[in-house]
């Protein structure tokens, strides 16, 4: 799993059409691939898991906060406890902790989305780690010790949409489909958005650890050189905010078809490792929320190959 050194992903949606329920947006990237055909060497979807309500934790994090690496096991935890219906999302954020500091932490593990989501919820400015389950807590800046609590609560509460998401992966171009297939649930009184978002696990780089477990490499008293970095938001496939899919008011059962076509994807590593090895260690995570409030309703994750 650690032969991941030092990635640098360049996620480039492209060429966006929204198919089925009646929803139309505008190509939200200049750069288009306005003649794509996408080979399905790899497919992938949930079906055998969309049937069970899911929440999505958040983890705003730094390579250069030495406190974050609890709230990183606190995630780890949790998808231990819950499996399958807890996805995590390690978003990179802040100008104090994640921009690069030279020599040990050249990376820069920030994207546009993460940014977006840190500003709005003011993750960072209130020191980190912090973070939100489903984006439902107020004020959104919670500690790492609530999340569990949290999550397990929310779980109980019944499902009130799901997706079929789909991947279609081309790696000979390096292009990928995504189609997700919402269904509600029950009947809503507010406007659901969709967001799409790509996401990477094993990633080894510095990390500065001030309570490191035992028996782990650390140098300088508090890096820890070999640091695996899991669950990262490397990038948002239709925009930080997604777009509305369905707008109220919502009847149980509607149905809307969103579908995302030919987006690059190009992970660049330093050594030997080849673009189409690192794509086992990616994942295209769909959630659904309440348009106006943020609140994630559901979520679904697939890994892409």
């Amino acid at each position: 799993m650690k032969d991941v050194k030092k990635i640098l992903l360049a996620l480039v949606p492209v060429l966006i059409f929204i198919g089925c329920d009646k929803v139309s947006n505008p190509n939200q990237n200049p750069n288009a691939i306005t003649n794509c055909t996408v080979a399905p060497h790899v497919v992938k979807s949930n079906l055998a898991k969309m049937n069970f309500r899911k929440v999505v934790v958040e983890d705003y994090t730094g390579h250069t906060c030495g406190n974050c690496p609890r709230a990183a096991e606190n995630a780890t935890t949790i998808a231990s406890i819950y499996g399958d219906s807890a996805i995590i999302l390690a978003v990179h954020a802040g100008n104090q902790f994640a921009p690069p500091s030279l020599p040990d932490f050249p990376e820069d593990f920030r994207t546009p989305a993460g940014t977006d989501w840190d500003n709005f919820f003011g993750m960072s400015a209130a020191g980190l780690p912090k973070g939100c389950v489903n984006r439902s807590q107020l004020p959104f800046p919670q500690p790492r010790t609530t999340w569990s609590v949290t999550a397990g609560a929310l779980l109980n509460d019944p499902q009130e949409a799901k997706m079929l998401l789909t991947t279609t992966l081309d790696t000979a171009q390096m292009l990928m489909n995504v189609e997700v297939k919402s269904t509600f649930l029950t009947a809503l009184n507010y406007s659901v958005s969709l967001c799409v978002v790509l996401t990477q696990d094993s990633i080894v780089a510095s990390q500065k650890d001030y309570f490191p477990p035992a028996g782990v490499l650390v140098i300088n008293s508090d890096e820890r050189p070999d640091y695996v970095f899991d669950h990262m938001l490397r990038g948002a496939v239709n925009g930080s905010w997604g777009e509305v899919v369905k707008s109220a008011p919502i009847l149980a059962n509607d149905t809307v078809t969103t579908t995302y076509k030919c987006f690059k994807v190009e992970p660049f590593a330093e050594g030997t490792t080849s673009p189409v090895k690192l794509l086992k260690h990616m994942s295209v995570v769909a959630f659904l929320f309440n348009t106006a409030t943020k609140v994630i309703i559901q979520a679904e994750k697939v890994h892409i190959k």
